[in-house]
């Protein structure tokens, strides 16, 4: 029997490239490839340098507006070589940065310095009798609820079947269910994170409560490298749905929609809607290939129980004026639901057959903490159909029930908040950006007097300057002690990272801040 080792020749293709590569005016730069060719030797995941054949593509985010030109990527696939990474970014005192799905809504998943890609660190483990499970970052939300409903369970994720779990919960994580059981970050009962020293630290609500409190909502690339998760899983995973319309086709559809949204807002958001009702409104252009597209604002929701209960509770929604029942379905599997709210009748957003995919795309992010009028609410649904391209939409996810949880729990802050409104743009071409990213900033006038100042951390701007009050508020300072201590090289950062402190003039009740760090290992 021959041996062979299939990772030491893929370790030496790679060597090869690099002995045959000229450097040329307008490469970035690499790191030097005495430390490359040492951490390609120890690692079994996959070094990728500027000027390897696959560079240019690996570099690249979800959102090819942005491009990032990394000195190193490197795809690991263990804890292993995540501490092997981290070794040689201290040494060259490189930034890093951690990509899990790279669906940073501005571009902060790819950036010059290094790169450290857990893709594959994707691993799943169902555990019925406790009801909980472990989950790697890298995971995607489609590989995750196909695990869940194999087992008949659930837990609240995200609406995109490729976003993964590193970076989704981390920055909260909201979808159809969180009204019924919470935010994503609320489900999580303990963490496992190589902090920059290369050490493993377990944390939950009783080891390193502190980072506990801050990976949960604090945002990724801050503290550590996440590596696994534990989830707080329920014995569910069917829900009934249903899609709701109303029509903003000239004056009439305009008015009528307005004062839906006005009613909602005081009715059937932040209070009135069950607890056991998520949901979500969409405004965008509809209509079959071919034919004119109409503005709409689309309601999509999932609700915890019967068909017949949630007609009773959808009921005084369909009574408002201009309100039509599109669809309604029986209790089914949570990932064929949400895939069904998102795609049927016509897929959100709709592009055209020439648009590229995925499209460039600029997401601005506003909470509502105060009550609008019919009047506040026309004057959004008439800037919003003047829009030059008929894919542009705004989505809100609407808050209250399990979301309303106390504050403090953890660093996610937006508990006491109708909605999230985002307002999302995409052009085709170069030539269309200034006018989209134009009408954006429109937007973001328009709503500018009903907008309380905070933003979903998840749907980061890349021009932000007073990101750490939008995003955590009051929590911000705490989030600098916690960073301080967990990372005091402060090698995670990038544009938008936590600014270290070893100041903290109020701790705000947040256990564990004047505790060591725990380094034991605890299963």
């Amino acid at each position: 029997m021959i041996w062979y080792d299939e990772t030491a020749a893929r370790r030496e293709e790679r060597f090869s490239i690099w002995d045959k590569r000229v450097e040329q005016d307008g490469t970035p730069q690499a790191i030097p490839q005495k430390y490359a060719r040492e951490l390609q030797s120890k690692i079994a995941g996959k070094v990728v340098l500027p000027g390897d054949p696959d560079y240019n593509t690996d570099r690249m985010v979800f959102n090819p507006r942005f491009s990032a030109y990394p000195q190193a990527i490197v795809y690991c696939v263990s804890p292993a070589d995540v501490a092997e990474c981290l070794n040689v970014s201290r040494a060259l005192d490189l930034p890093v940065v951690v990509r899990s799905g790279g669906h940073s809504t501005a571009g902060f998943s790819s950036q010059s310095g290094f790169l450290i890609d857990v893709s594959e660190l994707n691993d799943v483990g169902i555990y019925p009798e406790s009801e909980c499970a472990w989950v790697g970052p890298g995971t995607t939300f489609g590989k995750f609820n196909k695990h869940l409903q194999a087992y008949g369970y659930h837990t609240p994720g995200g609406a995109c079947p490729t976003v993964c779990v590193g970076g989704y919960m981390q920055g909260g994580g909201y979808g159809f269910t969180a009204r019924i059981f919470g935010m994503n970050c609320d489900q999580v009962e303990a963490v496992r994170v190589m902090l920059s020293d290369g050490r493993i630290v377990y944390a939950d609500s009783e080891w390193n409560t502190d980072l506990y409190w801050a990976v949960r909502g604090g945002t990724g690339s801050n503290f550590g490298v996440l590596l696994a998760v534990k989830y707080k899983i329920y014995p569910l995973n069917s829900f009934a749905g249903f899609s709701i319309c109303w029509s903003m086709a000239g004056a009439e559809g305009e008015t009528q929609t307005a004062n839906a949204l006005a009613w909602l807002q005081a009715n059937f958001m932040r209070t009135g809607a069950p607890d056991q009702l998520g949901y979500q409104m969409i405004w965008a252009y509809q209509g079959a290939e071919g034919t004119a597209k109409v503005p709409m604002l689309l309601m999509r929701g999932m609700y915890n129980g019967s068909t017949e209960d949630m007609r009773s509770v959808i009921q005084p929604v369909l009574d408002q004026p201009g309100a039509v029942l599109q669809t309604v379905y029986d209790p089914m599997p949570y990932e064929a639901l949400n895939e069904a709210l998102l795609s049927k009748p016509y897929e959100i957003p709709e592009f055209p057959k020439n648009f590229p995919f995925p499209p460039r795309e600029a997401k601005l992010s506003r909470y509502l903490d105060q009550l609008l009028t019919a009047d506040d609410w026309l004057k959004l649904v008439q800037y919003y159909v003047s829009t030059p391209n008929q894919t542009a939409i705004a989505a809100m996810e609407i808050y209250g029930g399990a979301i309303a949880t106390p504050e403090r729990t953890n660093a996610f802050i937006h508990r006491d908040v109708y909605c999230d409104i985002f307002f999302d743009v995409f052009w085709a071409t170069e030539a269309d950006k200034d006018q989209m990213l134009a009408f954006s900033q429109g937007w973001a006038d328009t709503i500018a007097p009903y907008w309380g100042g905070r933003v979903y951390q998840n749907y980061p701007s890349p021009d932000n300057p007073d990101f750490g009050e939008n995003y955590w508020g009051s929590y911000y300072p705490v989030l600098r002690f916690i960073k301080s201590k967990y990372d005091p090289l402060n090698l995670f950062r990038y544009p938008q990272s936590i600014a270290p402190t070893d100041r903290l003039d109020e701790d705000m009740g947040i256990y564990g801040l004047d505790k060591p760090i725990q380094h034991a290992h605890r299963s």
